[in-house]
């Protein structure tokens, strides 16, 4: 064997090892989850959270929870990280979906995928009102 056709070679193999391990590292099986142990209140009359007034009026805490006002005196609340990367999530109230993006990931106001890599639901968490007060829990 020509040293040319020898090195043609050994490169040919040490590109063909490189590309599996970086598809195998491309897209990780991991399901991120969302925050446990969620216990907050939120006080509707308080002009930090005035869009939860609104049908569509969304609003992120900093713990990682989005709560949503899908219709008059409904709201959800879904964890803020999708389940496939983690990366933080945004509502879009013309389209009433959550989109990642990441990686376009899409999910409905219920948490569950429509479309994308995202491997599983958003996690959600329960939504009770009392008076002017809603309460979030996991």
């Amino acid at each position: 064997m020509e040293r040319k056709e020898f090195l043609k070679l050994t490169m040919a193999l040490a590109g063909a090892s490189v590309v599996p391990a970086t598809l195998l590292n491309s897209c990780k099986k991991t399901s991120y989850s969302g925050p446990s142990n969620v216990n907050f209140t939120i006080d509707l009359t308080n002009s930090t959270y005035a869009s939860l007034n609104s049908v569509g009026g969304s609003y992120t805490n900093p713990i990682g929870v989005i709560v949503i006002c899908t219709a008059a005196n409904t709201w959800v609340a879904l964890s803020n990280s999708c389940t496939h990367e983690g990366c933080a999530i945004n509502y879009s109230a013309s389209a009433s979906q959550l989109i990642c993006p990441c990686h376009s990931g899409k999910f409905s106001t219920t948490g569950a995928v429509i479309s994308g890599p995202p491997p599983s639901a958003l996690t959600s968490y329960k939504v009770s009102k009392t008076g002017n007060t809603l309460t979030i829990t996991s």
